[in-house]
């Protein structure tokens, strides 16, 4: 277990408030934290016995926020608290567990956790080999030497998560085509020094980002007559489940498929606070793919909260009225 304390600031939600991948980024940076915690090696320091550097690559990813309580409620200079609890299968393959709050509101023990109130991620990782744009993409698997890497919980069974990886592979989320769906693939340009460090794999992070501007794309351009582009304001995250296949450098052109449906919900589905209005739920199938070889490089299944502030309900008509349209 290990728990890590920020302040929020520019550099994790710039002058807003805090966003999924910002989230993201700071429990992958915990994660590689508690790897190597009490060695007196770094994260990038973490080698195999042929001293390659490697790196806890993810597969899956399953993060929850309650609907009551929307990741932007965190802002910037606000204290938070970030815990995660990592276990091993064999030499190679990780579990874990996090939970993000207000300073002091993450437990040292796991079973307090309160995932009903804060927001949580479950994942799973493969320890491979760092790759390089020289080297191509590939995962290679590869065991840390034992003083590189922390004294981890051992699993007495493979993870979930590696059944269920390839049967999502296969079949995706099973999910029947709706009210939203792309006849035509949004496309998507890596950009250069943005997306992707000179010379590196893409982040694991910033595939929720280009979900997020295809997912714009498709509803405020491609769905006619198209959701104000107020919309992107609205929209909260409730649940996100990924599966990584592989990734990519800057410059590489993707497509990205997304098919799902929209429909009205309470307006008190987020909860009792009456200063938002809930509209719709948003449930969608969203894939990335290399656009030059069809490669399928990741998948999720996303359910979103459109709800806005009360002050801001003359906008509910218009989404309504687009909805009923599709």
């Amino acid at each position: 277990m290990l728990i890590e304390n920020h302040e929020l600031t520019m550099s994790h939600v710039g002058l807003g408030n805090l966003n999924e991948y910002a989230l993201l980024l700071l429990f992958g940076n915990a994660h590689s934290h508690h790897l190597t915690d009490g060695t007196g090696f770094r994260p990038d320091q973490m080698a195999d016995h042929q001293g390659l550097i490697l790196y806890p690559a993810y597969f899956m990813t399953h993060l929850k926020v309650p609907s009551d309580k929307p990741l932007d409620q965190y802002r910037l200079w606000d204290e938070v608290s970030v815990g995660v609890d990592i276990s091993r299968f064999g030499e190679t393959i990780l579990e874990s567990d996090y939970l993000f709050g207000p300073k002091g509101a993450v437990s040292s023990d796991k079973s307090e956790w309160d995932r009903g109130r804060f927001p949580s991620m479950k994942a799973n990782s493969l320890i491979v080999v760092g790759v390089t744009q020289t080297e191509g993409s590939t995962r290679k698997v590869s065991a840390p030497k034992a003083e590189c890497i922390a004294e981890l919980s051992k699993l007495a069974k493979p993870p979930h998560a590696l059944m269920r990886s390839k049967k999502i592979r296969t079949d995706a989320f099973g999910m029947k085509p709706g009210n939203l769906k792309t006849a035509d693939p949004v496309s998507y340009r890596v950009p250069v020094d943005q997306d992707a460090a000179p010379g590196h794999a893409m982040v694991f992070a910033k595939f929720s980002k280009i979900m997020d501007a295809a997912e714009f794309e498709w509803m405020t351009r491609r769905s006619k007559p198209g959701f104000p582009v107020s919309i992107a304001r609205h929209l909260f995250l409730l649940e996100r489940e990924t599966y990584y296949y592989g990734n990519c450098f800057a410059d590489e052109e993707l497509d990205i498929y997304m098919t799902g449906h929209i429909e009205e919900c309470d307006p008190d589905f987020h909860g009792e606070s009456l200063g938002m209005i809930s509209v719709a739920k948003i449930s969608y199938q969203i894939e990335v793919y290399m656009k030059r070889n069809h490669t399928l490089l990741a998948i999720s299944k996303v359910d979103k909260l459109l709800a806005v502030p009360t002050s801001s309900q003359d906008h509910i008509p218009d989404y309504k009225r687009v909805i009923r349209s599709l």
